[in-house]
């Protein structure tokens, strides 16, 4: 089955995204699988984990936990690895975000943002390839 995917951080404000994609996948008819990259980036919190642990359950998903120090080529290999029909990640912090790089490694697949108010926003297929 076709997979929607969810890049998530061990922070409780990832909850949006997982809102968000979960819209996503049920509107796509696409399993929701939600990947938590741990890295140093941010302090360990398992009380965030175990939050959005619980919230993986609530809304029928299914969350790994890796530790990764390469965000992009973590990402990258989720991507082309998997049945990967969308994927939902945050809003780039900068011109520099390596969403933009992973946007364009993937131009055949659906993408979208999620803002801090829980907006979700696809990402122009015509970006994407630019």
């Amino acid at each position: 089955m076709a997979k929607t995917i969810v890049f998530v951080t061990n922070q409780f404000s990832c909850d949006r995204l997982i809102h968000a994609a979960r819209i996503v996948a049920e509107e796509t008819k696409t399993e929701l699988n939600i990947i938590e990259i741990l890295d140093s980036e941010y302090d360990l919190n398992p009380t965030a984990i175990d939050y959005l642990f619980g919230l993986s359950k609530q809304v029928n998903a299914t969350m790994r936990l890796i530790s990764a120090e390469d965000k992009l080529g973590l990402m990258k290999k989720t991507i082309a690895q998997r049945d990967v029909q969308c994927v939902v990640t945050g809003m780039p912090d900068s011109n520099k975000s390596v969403l933009y790089d992973l946007w364009k490694e993937f131009p055949g697949k659906s993408f979208h943002t999620v803002d801090a108010n829980g907006e979700l926003t696809a990402v122009a297929s015509n970006y994407a390839t630019a």
